[in-house]
């Protein structure tokens, strides 16, 4: 092998070298950026699930209230 086909090889190399190395960076990137998005879905799911259950505390109270005032208004006509 002389030294052309030496310094071409060489060439060839570094070149699948720096392709491999950017495909990886790539590769590295994107799965940085789905596990930043897959945290961030989850936190806000999360936000969600607590409003949810504060919401369904407050519709509770407020059926307890109104079969309390049902009630109520039951014994006043029971009593007319």
């Amino acid at each position: 092998m002389n030294m052309g086909q030496s310094g071409m090889l060489f060439v060839f190399g570094m070149f699948l070298l720096v392709t491999a190395i950017i495909i990886a960076g790539f590769h590295f990137a994107a799965t940085a950026s789905k596990a930043r998005a897959a945290a961030a879905r989850e936190a806000h799911y999360r936000e969600l699930a607590e409003k949810a259950s504060v919401d369904a505390t407050e519709i509770q109270a407020s059926l307890i209230e109104i079969k309390s005032r049902l009630a109520s208004l039951e014994r006043q006509r029971a009593a007319e």
